[in-house]
């Protein structure tokens, strides 16, 4: 079996086209692609997606679907997240999206953003170990706590790499007086899980999505981390560092893309803040995220059907 995934994000789309080993919910990986498209662009303050945004998604859905067909893929499942929570023409989007690409999407509540993302991680990244997982989007922040494969707690926090950009920078480098706000803002929203969580044990500390990767790989590439491993001290040390650079320094530092330079500065001050509210002191980057969540959630689903 055959079977694809698009996560319809506020920074990205992504598509992931798998195919399922014989039984369980092991699969292999066919295909991959990513298209930045910035769903969350404004539409996080404003609450409304541009026709010009919609019109971006659906002709990535479209192309998306093409791949996975080409792959021989039997079915192509889309979400999306926070840019569609938080869009009141999200029902707009849908439809259009439906019309031009023949592909439904359904609007995950953060709950369930959550509980996919810790399913992909405790999948590939735990080694069967209880963990906790924390995920950077463009426009909400997911901490998710599973043993067992299983969730135990879901937080899903209303910020994000994008939006937070939008709302406090505006100077280039960033003003003292934004990146407080910001903090402030980081360090308020993390107060709710990190009661929800108090007492809670793990084994292991996994961070996924763009944002966490590339931050690790920066690390790396600075000798201030082993591969894959994000120190909380050094990454405060970068966040200092990449908040005191202009866009253009940020561009040319090994390990961050252009478009990632754009919102490191946000993505990186939610990662510290959020390793300090639930009191991790390093954790580990994991590949799997929301994408190879839902394709895991299909098979298990299938398995539970036979």
């Amino acid at each position: 079996m055959k079977l694809a995934a698009i996560d319809i994000g506020s920074n990205s789309i992504k598509l992931v086209v798998a195919e399922a080993a014989a039984g369980g919910d092991s699969f292999a990986v066919l295909a991959r692609e990513k298209e930045v498209v910035r769903l969350g662009h404004e539409t996080l303050t404003r609450g409304l997606l541009s026709p010009g945004a919609i019109a971006r998604a659906a002709e990535t859905v479209g192309r998306f679907r093409a791949v996975a067909e080409a792959r021989g893929s039997e079915s192509v499942t889309a979400i999306a997240t926070a840019s569609m929570r938080a869009a009141r023409n999200a029902a707009d989007f849908v439809a259009e999206v439906e019309r031009r690409t023949g592909v439904r999407v359904e609007v995950l509540s953060g709950e369930e953003e959550a509980r996919l993302i810790g399913v992909a991680s405790a999948h590939g990244c735990s080694g069967g170990l209880p963990l906790v997982n924390v995920d950077i989007g463009g426009g909400s922040t997911e901490v998710s706590l599973m043993r067992g494969g299983e969730a135990r707690e879901l937080s899903s926090v209303p910020l994000g790499a994008v939006g937070l950009t939008e709302k406090f920078i505006e100077s280039d480098p960033p003003r003292r007086k934004e990146l407080e706000a910001l903090r402030d803002e980081v360090r308020s929203a993390f107060e709710p899980p990190a009661r929800e969580m108090r007492g809670a044990r793990w084994v292991r500390a996994t961070g996924t999505s763009g944002t966490i990767i590339a931050l690790g790989d920066v690390l790396r590439r600075r000798r201030e981390a082993a591969g894959g491993e994000i120190p909380l001290w050094p990454l405060a040390r970068l966040n200092k560092k990449l908040a005191g650079m202009t866009l253009a320094e940020r561009r040319a530092v090994p390990g961050i893309s252009a478009q990632r330079a754009e919102i490191v500065v946000a993505g990186g001050q939610i990662l510290e803040g959020a390793m300090c509210a639930l009191g991790i002191n390093m954790l580990r980057t994991c590949d799997f995220a929301l994408r190879e969540g839902v394709v895991i959630d299909r098979l298990r689903r299938r398995g539970a059907d036979v």
